[in-house]
């Protein structure tokens, strides 16, 4: 992967981000998969930066440059009097002329599995691994990850054993800033106080949502997005090793990298156990994607058009577009056809290419596919469920959901042998209502779906495992009409007649009105 992306804009994604068509987000998501960074691997978990460093207002202010981090220069440099101390310390290791311990700025890594760990102490399983490394019991109160203010201050300034970075957590989970399963921390040293949720920014008010989405939209700022090819360059790119990264006060101990030592030619077992435990308990620096310098963003400064602000320039056309002698019930546009497809309450144009749909609602309770140019019955599946289809979703093109008055959900694989045929095969089926479901939502990204039954009872299903996560409990006017869940954000909407709800993907109420 390295040699393929290592010319930096011949990567699509990159093209992509330079022209402000990629999120900061999901762009940094994509380096570090190409880095070989793993939400798998505690030990190479995502990398992503410290982007702020006002944690002390009572409002942030974005378009001020003063509220952001140096993203030219590692933690390591924030301040210069921080930058002095470590270039003096790898100027007195190189004069001791050791050459099986090369210099290096710091003695510490900002990626460790221990600092992945205390961040999401508050979360299983992660706590359990934060107790494995740390010989089954919590460290001291006052060195767990407590105040947000607090681990910028020791990992920006006051602390030279302290460069850690940041996880993608920061930028989409406010669960990990709660102690939603009451774990006990103890107590502070002095009036410190008892530690339970991460003590966070003024700017925040004491809502951990609110911390996550001022941090994200920080993230996705024009001071962020024009500085963060420099930041890519410390950590993923020509400047993590070699002449550049000693200029640019970057040099970890050699063994964080790659390649530093060929585990295979230790003979000594104690020796190799040794090395391996060093390189799992320091971190290890990702691979280097980028040669050269990475390119910066383009300044873009068009601004979309907006439905809401663009109405006054809306025509109609003089007659329809097309017409169906149905209530329309979705509506979809295939850039690729340049074509406005519509269907009725009882059928489903497949993504992405829509040269079939999905109709269902037979007296045989079954599922038929036709071809979209000639109309053509091109597969037929009877009895799907044992009573009357009352829903169909399709999360992708291959993964299909039916559910039924049986109050069964059922999941299926959907092959495609030739343009002419179409295969069902189940998966698995899903148990938990008691009346008739009636409203199905999912999201791919998030591999997660909602079921509702006529009785109000909502169910949040993992559709990886095929168990269920949350019950969400109904209110006073329980029928569910229609309900969605974000693809980017994993916010549930559930509308029950004129009552709107927003839930988090865990099933915490953001809000509820009445529209």
């Amino acid at each position: 992967f390295t040699s393929v992306f290592a010319q930096g804009s011949s990567d699509p994604a990159t093209r992509r981000w330079i022209q402000g068509e990629m999120s900061n987000f999901n762009y940094l998501m994509h380096v570090n998969t190409m880095a070989g960074r793993t939400f798998n691997d505690l030990t190479q978990y995502p990398v992503f930066p410290w982007v702020l460093a006002d944690y002390t207002s009572e409002e942030l202010d974005l378009t001020d440059p003063r509220s952001y981090r140096d993203l030219m220069k590692p933690m390591g440099c924030q301040t210069l009097e921080r930058q002095t101390e470590f270039r003096d310390r790898y100027q007195s290791f190189a004069e001791m002329g050791d050459h099986n311990a090369p210099p290096f700025h710091y003695g510490t890594h900002y990626s460790t599995a221990m600092i992945v760990t205390s961040y999401l102490i508050r979360l299983q399983p992660f706590v359990q691994s934060y107790l494995l490394l740390q010989g089954g019991s919590f460290d001291h109160p006052d060195r767990l990850f407590y105040s947000v203010d607090k681990a910028w201050a020791s990992a920006s300034r006051e602390n030279t054993t302290d460069v850690r970075e940041l996880i993608p957590e920061f930028f989409y989970l406010p669960e990990f800033l709660s102690n939603l399963n009451g774990f006990d921390f103890g107590e502070r040293q002095g009036e410190g106080g008892t530690i339970d949720q991460v003590a966070l920014p003024p700017w925040a008010k004491g809502d951990p949502k609110i911390f996550i989405a001022k941090n994200r939209e920080a993230l996705e700022s024009e001071y962020v997005s024009k500085n963060l090819h420099h930041w890519i360059d410390l950590i993923f790119g020509h400047k993590q090793q070699g002449e550049s990264a000693l200029e640019a006060t970057n040099v970890f101990h050699h063994l964080s990298y790659r390649g530093a030592r060929d585990l295979d030619k230790i003979s000594d077992p104690v020796e190799r156990l040794a090395t391996i435990g060093i390189i799992h308990n320091f971190g290890q620096t990702p691979h280097q994607v980028f040669q050269r310098n990475h390119p910066a963003r383009e300044d873009n400064k068009r601004i979309p058009k907006q439905i809401d602000t663009m109405a006054e320039s809306l025509t109609r056309l003089p007659s329809a577009v097309y017409e169906i002698n149905d209530r329309i019930a979705s509506l979809q546009y295939s850039a690729k056809l340049d074509r406005l497809l519509c269907s009725g309450p009882s059928r489903i144009n497949i993504a992405p290419t829509y040269d079939k749909y999905l109709e269902w609602g037979f007296v045989d309770g079954g599922i038929r596919f036709f071809s979209t140019d000639s109309n053509k019955l091109i597969a037929l599946f009877e009895h799907v469920h044992v009573s009357q289809l009352s829903a169909v979703l399709f999360v992708d093109s291959q993964t299909l959901v039916t559910a039924g008055e049986d109050c069964v959900v059922s999941v299926w694989t959907v092959t495609y042998p030739s343009s002419h045929t179409v295969d069902l095969q189940p998966r698995g089926s899903l148990f938990g209502h008691r009346t008739a479901i009636t409203t199905l939502a999912a999201s791919s990204s998030f591999r997660t779906l909602l079921s509702a039954s006529e009785d109000g009872q909502i169910l949040i299903w993992d559709l990886n495992r095929l168990e269920i996560m949350r019950v969400l409990t109904p209110n006073n006017n329980p029928r569910v009409s229609c309900a969605r869940i974000h693809d980017v954000n994993g916010t549930i909407l559930v509308c029950r007649d004129q009552n709107l709800s927003l839930y988090t993907l865990n099933g915490e109420v953001i809000v509820e009105q009445n529209v």
